[in-house]
């Protein structure tokens, strides 16, 4: 392999030159993007939210890609949408919103896999709360009746904005960014944040983030092997591989940044959807949710170093 002289479209730094797959089963030509990137920025779907949200900050695709959900810091809830075209947003029509008085600060959220709990993290009194939901995926069919995991009052959990889990589960991931902290925490029954007990914490991410307070979100692959962070500073993502499947106190590779500015300057939150194939993120400069696809072979990768 060679190395690529130029810093490449986004790029923060030079990355290893390597042969792209074929194009992608959605159309997205492999080879013709910068090489080491799996994600294509040009291949995007956008949606306002800014009817629902002027302060949008946490984004959700699930119940397999006919629903979206979005929270904000100025709604005190959560936002439901159908998409008429699984996946898209650019399909995406308004269907309720679940108000929530016990979240004053409504920032990132998150599903169980079978769509029967959503988890809505909360600035205001740093904790995650835990909602039931009867029919799954449909925020109307909640009792309010919350369960809520505190985080704390100390530095290193100030500031929550950014929540994920595990594919089974297992462990809840919390990013603060008070003093910049990933807190992984084990539950001892998958998917019951009451159940969460040890907890594993780092500043991995210290030095692409430099400044306190920046909001952020956080996605993981099915395997726990890589990690994205999404922030408003530089307007960019971050990716890590992990060398222990889930295990954020040992070794941590930067994999690398890939900026956002094109398509928002204040991106807050993502995730993943379509077993990796879409990457959705989120912002509120302007409030649109944005879709991005990666190449066939490289399904939750952004970037390709491995």
């Amino acid at each position: 392999m060679s190395k690529n002289p130029f810093l490449g479209l986004g790029f923060k730094s030079a990355f290893t030159s390597f042969s792209l797959p074929v194009p992608s089963p959605s159309g997205i030509n492999c080879a013709d993007l910068p090489s080491g990137q799996y994600l294509d920025l040009s291949a995007k779907k956008s949606f306002s939210v800014g009817a629902q949200e002027n302060t949008p900050r946490g984004v959700f695709v699930g119940d397999s890609g006919n629903k979206m959900f979005v929270t904000g810091e100025g709604g005190d809830g959560v936002d439901q949408y159908s998409l008429s075209t699984a996946w898209d947003p650019s399909t995406a029509t308004f269907d309720k919103f679940l108000n929530l008085s016990q979240v004053p600060i409504a920032e990132d959220l998150f599903f169980s896999s079978d769509g029967t709990k959503v988890y809505v993290l909360d600035d205001f009194y740093d904790r995650v709360n835990m909602f039931n939901l009867t029919t799954p995926w449909d925020l109307a069919s909640t009792n309010y009746n919350a369960q809520y995991f505190a985080l704390g009052t100390n530095n290193s959990v100030l500031n929550p904005n950014g929540l994920t889990f595990s594919s089974d589960g297992v462990y809840m991931y919390v990013l603060s960014s008070y003093l910049r902290y990933m807190n992984r925490y084990t539950l001892s029954t998958p998917w019951d944040v009451t159940t969460a007990g040890s907890r594993q914490q780092s500043q991995f991410f210290s030095s692409q983030i430099t400044s306190t307070g920046q909001s952020t979100g956080i996605a993981i692959n099915n395997d726990g092997t890589r990690f994205v962070i999404i922030h408003a500073q530089g307007h960019e993502m971050e990716e890590y591989t992990f060398g222990t499947a889930y295990d954020v106190t040992g070794t941590v590779t930067h994999v690398g940044s890939l900026r956002l500015s094109a398509s928002d300057i204040f991106p807050t939150g993502c995730c993943w959807g379509n077993n990796g194939q879409y990457f959705y993120a989120i912002g509120s400069s302007p409030d649109l949710v944005y879709r991005f696809e990666t190449c066939s072979g490289g399904a939750y990768k952004i970037l390709g170093r491995p």
